[in-house]
């Protein structure tokens, strides 16, 4: 099973109604290229993620819409804004940070919506049957001879098989998009 890797940049995950608070009524976003995961895109748009009278600009909006908001910061991100994000998995929300969205068109809260993602591996049910493992498991992985730990299993039957890691980690760590992941 061929794994590649992917790296995380900070980027947001908005609902319909943060997406019209941001950028208007109506508002559709505009694909800037396709992502590895199935129906995922890069969009256009960027907002800016302010914290107090910290800002972070240019923080891409990964489409399509979800049914909940989600800021993914690296922990360099973190440390600036003077805040203390969880490592936890996407959607996983309760009790996390809260910054405000800046977009053309107004402003969106996000309450308890900031995490930093912990490192993952996207794949199907039929994978992780052929693994012995179960969806949530936690396993060590080898990338270029570079041991990984505690990456989670995250199976959908929608995804392609991808591990992603956030800029941080992989800068730390010398790696680079598309590098072979091997479980061990």
């Amino acid at each position: 099973m061929k794994i590649l890797l992917g790296i995380s940049n900070h980027h947001v995950h908005v609902t319909k109604e943060a997406l019209e608070a941001l950028f208007g009524k109506n508002y559709k976003l505009n694909v800037k290229r396709n992502l590895k995961q199935p129906g995922e895109f890069a969009a256009e748009e960027t907002v800016i993620l302010q914290k107090g009278d910290k800002i972070i600009e240019h923080v891409r909006v990964i489409g399509p819409c979800r049914t909940y908001t989600q800021v993914e910061l690296l922990q360099k991100d973190c440390d600036y804004l003077g805040i203390n994000a969880p490592v936890r998995t996407s959607s996983y929300l309760d009790n996390s940070e809260t910054l405000t969205m800046i977009g053309p068109a107004g402003k969106y809260e996000a309450k308890s919506e900031v995490i930093v993602s912990n490192k993952h591996i996207h794949l199907t049910n039929e994978h992780l049957k052929s693994l012995n493992k179960e969806n949530g498991d936690i396993v060590d992985v080898m990338i270029n001879g570079i041991l990984v730990k505690d990456v989670h299993l995250k199976a959908n039957d929608n995804y392609s098989l991808e591990m992603h890691i956030n800029k941080d980690e992989a800068e730390k760590l010398c790696l680079e998009n598309d590098m072979e992941v091997t479980i061990c």
